[in-house]
């Protein structure tokens, strides 16, 4: 339930304009991270996967080329007239990889799930989004591994499932928690700004 504040067309227009650049400039931030980082676990892959490593590598490039669209995309005008539509592929892309790697390899066995988590960890620690998107973006993590994990039938443990899963449901009940008490602080922020700038200008 938004304040009584938010029925002045004058706050809702301005706080709208800031969380919008707030999110695109914490977007094309998410994808920077997601283009550099991804092709990076290929020293990963070579440590755990080594039979792996060419395949793994074009696969990571090419979830780097596409979030570097959608970094492209943040610059346009339609981004910014979209730029809701364009956080959930920040997430969606690099756990869609992951869980896949997941799938092809060891299955509830493989120590990719953590990168999951750090997927998840980024969406707090560098993502600026709602509440709903956090769920959403959280809820689809949980479930790609929950389907990698399935789809392997071959290596289905499942104290290792019920391990990683416990894990990645926390982190994820932790980010959402997180970003709910961060969006109202910053809420309030802003409201205390616009209250004092109202009151110099008056």
């Amino acid at each position: 339930m938004k304040p009584a504040i938010w029925n002045d067309p004058e706050f809702k227009q301005a706080f709208l304009e800031n969380e919008r650049q707030v999110r695109i400039d914490t977007g094309k931030l998410a994808c920077a991270l997601v283009v550099v980082l991804m092709p990076l676990g290929v020293l990963l892959d070579y440590a755990v996967y080594p039979d792996q490593v060419g395949y793994f590598f074009k696969l990571r490039l090419l979830c780097s080329a596409l979030v570097g669209v959608i970094w492209l995309l943040h610059r346009t005008a339609w981004g910014r007239n979209h730029y809701e539509a364009l956080g959930l592929p920040i997430v969606m892309l690099p756990a869609f990889f992951i869980a896949f790697m997941i799938f092809v390899t060891d299955g509830t066995s493989s120590p990719y799930y953590a990168g999951l988590n750090l997927i998840m960890l980024a969406v707090s620690a560098v993502g600026h989004w709602s509440f709903r998107d956090t769920m959403i973006s959280v809820t689809s993590v949980i479930l790609m591994y929950f389907g990698a994990s399935y789809a392997n039938a071959t290596n289905f443990e499942f104290s290792n499932f019920v391990n990683n899963l416990y894990f990645l449901a926390l982190t994820g009940i932790i980010v959402v928690t997180g970003n709910y008490l961060y969006n109202r602080l910053l809420f309030r922020e802003f409201e205390v700004r616009f209250q004092l700038d109202k009151s110099r200008q008056m």
